[in-house]
């Protein structure tokens, strides 16, 4: 594990498990109180009959995790792509997808909710019959809409999955294209209302495409790439509550290492850039929060053997100016 200088922590999440030694493609959100929540894909490897859904909670002022917990678990199955979105209500949900014959094309979205935190859940259901839809990043909650970034395993194209009557309904944006796919959509909305979307890239390695909206994610913008490398792995791009922009990616457009955190106003100029990791191996998917106290927090895959975290704040961020 890499040091990271004060006043970061980095840890490993849990223990490495025997049954489950695989890890990877975490989520991350506060549920209230300061708790944060992550919850990841583990079993044998991936795609395995095994892998589920587990998960654990930082409780506020707390240095460990709890230990790890199965939240989603469908027999012979392998699910993956998990994504927490606390509610008002208080209640938690968790999208997922299942694997329902041997690969990703075959998986099938789902979603199942929590009334207590996460800690006993309903039965999933099935959000649409679509082969191969499938989600990865943070959902965004904008007026009445929630919009949920999804794509196409298949044609490698990211949709918006968005419904306006609190999940009762969802539908599906046209798809969004460019030269060579693009999967792993993350959106935030910017101080003007409008929407920016930033994409992992298709192909063997390239840069990250963006895309913006003016009417709620409805429809897009013609994608365009930008100058920050992407090796066709997982990034996230969060704005935080003063407005400013913080983007987690691989520093690199054929490698999932260095993972880096970059800082930038709605202008993204992307100046400020910090390493978390810089070792050979896979250290990717890159998942960010922040607290209610303006705190900034990432789980990212370590190693496909952990998922490890971090805690940081926007003055580290400036020091890579």
């Amino acid at each position: 594990m890499n040091p990271i200088s004060p006043p970061q922590v980095s840890m490993p999440v849990f223990d490495r498990m025997y049954e489950r030694p695989f890890a990877h493609c975490a989520t991350l959100t506060d549920i209230g109180g300061g708790e944060l929540m992550t919850a990841w894909m583990g079993g044998y490897y991936e795609t395995s009959p095994n892998v589920a859904l587990l998960a654990c909670n930082l409780a506020a002022g707390s240095d460990s995790w709890s230990k790890p917990r199965v939240i989603a678990d469908i027999p012979d199955h392998s699910l993956g792509q998990p994504v927490l979105l606390p509610r008002p209500n208080g209640e938690l949900w968790l999208f997922f997808v299942v694997i329902m014959a041997t690969d990703w094309t075959s998986v099938q979205p789902y979603l199942q909710k929590s009334r207590d935190g996460g800690v006993t859940w309903e039965a999933p259901v099935q959000l649409f019959d679509y082969p191969g839809l499938m989600f990865r990043s943070r959902a965004l909650v904008t007026g009445s809409r929630i919009i949920v970034p999804a794509y196409d395993e298949n044609t490698w194209q990211s949709r918006m999955m968005i419904s306006d009557d609190d999940g009762a309904t969802w539908r599906l944006s046209t798809p969004l294209a460019s030269p060579s796919g693009n999967i792993h959509p993350c959106v935030v909305q910017r101080g003007d209302g409008s929407l920016l979307c930033y994409l992992r890239t298709g192909g063997r390695g390239g840069v990250i495409w963006r895309t913006t909206s003016s009417d709620g994610g409805d429809s897009w913008a013609e994608l365009t790439p930008t100058m920050l490398p992407n090796p066709n792995s997982g990034i996230d791009l969060l704005r935080q509550t003063n407005g400013n922009l913080v983007l987690a990616f691989n520093n690199s457009d054929t490698l999932r290492t260095p993972l880096c955190l970059s800082l930038s106003g709605e202008d993204e100029r992307w100046d400020c850039i910090q390493p978390i990791e810089t070792d050979n191996g896979e250290f990717s998917y890159p998942t960010l929060a922040q607290r209610a106290d303006g705190t900034l927090h990432l789980v990212y895959t370590y190693k496909r053997e952990h998922i490890h975290y971090v805690q940081f704040d926007e003055d580290w961020l400036r020091g890579g100016c």
